[in-house]
């Protein structure tokens, strides 16, 4: 939604979001405003404390068989759990995540270091000139972190989850300085890494937005169909000071980077370690944390009233009972309790999740079975849809419960619609239809050099094609000379290349199905490397979005480079 936003403009608007966010994390510490919309003889605001209702034992909420004492709080806290939170989940959803993460003010305030120069560095030796220099240092791929990131989050968002509900959920204090710990932390992150190491690797957030967009989100825009060498999603961006246009300020902290290409990055790290406990294990997460409410008070009244937001000396009963069932409490420490609870449905919604995958390899798709890549797509798709309608179901319903019915039932559906349409578009959106998009594009660009009869394209432009009508008419060079298939051929293939779609290691396999249709030969993929080395050599020695060294490498290092797989280069950045 975002990305054809000028960096100019969105700069300002992430400034304007970190100082409202800073403002209302003040509020935590000090708030003399908001508690005259709840107290008693605020009589036309819906947050206000009715008398009648919180002095009557029968009426009062309760924790267990004792009404809650009430009186006139601060809002900031309800504001940020039933208001901003879910908010930030349906623009997940909606929007994408190139919107959030470029208004998102802690992935602002953790690129601070980088603005004011403060950025961790290491002595690197260029290994084809041989120079040493300094460079940023960014989390290695292949290190722990980088292989098992997924892990580290989730473990950290459990842990969040708990800690809001023990401390934080009410205590004014306590919220404010974790959420400044947090700032804290995402600073640190961009000191010691470049790039959005905060939001890659650790960022708790980060897990929920790639359950909620899934490939591609219901209004955000699709990277592959971008014209090449376009800054897309929420790709690192910097304006160029001589000349004042916007360019990639990529780094290659991560590859695949959901923030140049989502649905590329879904695809790949479908198979990630730890990516089945995320998506699945989120589902556990929202239920149970909702359901600790009713666990530990022994009714839902305590979550949907919102006294949960201003609990009165929430720190001291860390210890207190920790479930209440039907009038029965259960001697376990509310401290133990929370997180026997995260882990009963974490584990339950997990092993769900492995049964629906399993079933999912049954279904059949014109007369064949599905493919496991897409079993798990599908059962991916299914758990986030879940998981959004139960967040609605309960999120922020300590507000919305307090609207008229008909405000109320439209929000309502609207919760349905969009999720429906999501999942709609969603489903059926296989990994080969992503593959024949990203690939047409390039395809296109080359029949538009050839001369062909118009009669083939019955009157329309080769730009109004389809993906799937180019790849029929590309059938259609079957007929035409070898040396004519194959130039065609390398053209797409450079074209690929060029726009980072796959690299020389993995583009054998990545175009097997186009060598098909042509009727060429995997030794003509070769010849098209060796081509496409001969008149763009740098392709071979450098990738991510850096810009090109203007020092080329000579025959013998061509040679070594063609011969062994690359797309782990380490001339542009220092891993850790």
């Amino acid at each position: 939604m975002l990305h054809n936003v000028s960096e100019t403009t969105m700069h300002r608007v992430r400034w304007v979001i970190t100082l409202g966010w800073l403002l209302l994390i003040a509020s935590f510490f000090y708030d003399p405003i908001t508690p005259m919309f709840t107290a008693p003889e605020a009589l036309g605001s819906p947050f206000r404390l009715n008398p009648e209702i919180y002095l009557d034992p029968a009426r009062c909420v309760k924790i267990r068989d004792v009404c809650l004492p009430e009186q006139t709080f601060s809002m900031s806290a309800i504001i940020w759990w039933a208001m901003i939170v879910p908010t930030g989940i349906f623009v997940l959803l909606v929007l994408g995540h190139e919107f959030w993460r470029r208004i998102c003010p802690l992935s602002f305030m953790s690129q601070i270091p980088r603005a004011l120069g403060l950025q961790r560095k290491r002595k690197v030796v260029d290994p084809v000139t041989g120079e040493t220099r300094w460079e940023v240092v960014v989390i290695g791929e292949k290190s722990w972190l980088g292989r098992n990131h997924l892990y580290v989050q989730f473990g950290l968002f459990v842990l969040g989850l708990g800690l809001r509900i023990l401390y934080v959920n009410s205590d004014r204090i306590a919220l404010g300085s974790f959420l400044i710990f947090s700032i804290l932390c995402s600073m640190l992150v961009g000191f010691l890494y470049a790039g959005k190491s905060w939001c890659q690797y650790f960022c708790p957030m980060a897990i929920v937005q790639t359950v909620y967009t899934g490939p591609r989100s219901l209004l955000g825009s699709q990277n592959h169909l971008q014209p090449k060498g376009a800054v897309t999603q929420s790709m690192c961006r910097m304006v160029d000071p001589k000349t004042g246009k916007e360019q990639s300020a990529c780094v290659s902290c991560k590859a695949p980077c959901i923030d140049i290409d989502a649905e590329k990055t879904y695809w790949a790290e479908l198979y990630k370690p730890g990516r089945r406990l995320v998506q699945y294990g989120y589902l556990g997460m929202v239920i149970a944390f909702y359901l600790y409410y009713f666990l530990y008070a022994g009714n839902w009244d305590y979550y949907f009233s919102g006294a949960w937001t201003h609990e009165e000396d929430q720190l001291t009963k860390v210890m207190d009972t920790g479930f209440y069932l039907y009038g029965h409490a259960i001697p376990i420490p509310k401290l133990a309790a929370v997180f026997i609870t995260y882990f009963v449905l974490v584990a339950i919604t997990f092993t769900i999740g492995l049964v629906v995958e399993k079933l999912c390899r049954r279904l059949r798709s014109r007369g064949r079975p599905i493919s496991a890549e897409q079993a798990r797509h599908i059962a991916f798709t299914l758990f986030s849809i879940t998981s959004f309608w139960t967040f609605f179901s309960y999120g922020a319903r300590p507000s919305l419960n307090r609207l008229p019915y008909w405000p109320l039932l439209a929000f309502n559906a609207l919760i349905v619609i969009v999720g429906s349409l999501w999942l709609y578009r969603t489903i059926k959106r296989t990994h080969a239809q992503y593959e024949r998009e990203n690939m047409a594009n390039s395809l296109r660009k080359q029949l538009q050099k050839l001369e062909l009869d118009p009669t083939l394209l019955e009157g329309r432009s080769i730009d109004e094609l389809t993906p799937d009508e180019i790849y029929t008419l590309v059938k259609v060079l079957q007929g035409f000379s070898q040396q004519l298939r194959l130039h065609t051929y390398t053209g797409v293939v450079l074209d690929l290349l060029q726009q980072q779609a796959t690299d020389t290691s993995t583009s054998f396999e990545f175009c097997q199905k186009l060598r098909q249709d042509l009727k060429l030969t995997d030794a003509d993929h070769f010849a098209a490397l060796e081509a496409i080395a001969t008149t763009h050599p740098e392709i071979f020695v450098f990738s991510g979005a850096q810009p090109l060294s203007t020092h080329l490498p000579d025959e013998d290092t061509l040679a070594r480079t063609i011969a062994r797989p690359l797309g782990n280069p380490t001339t542009k950045r220092a891993n850790s």
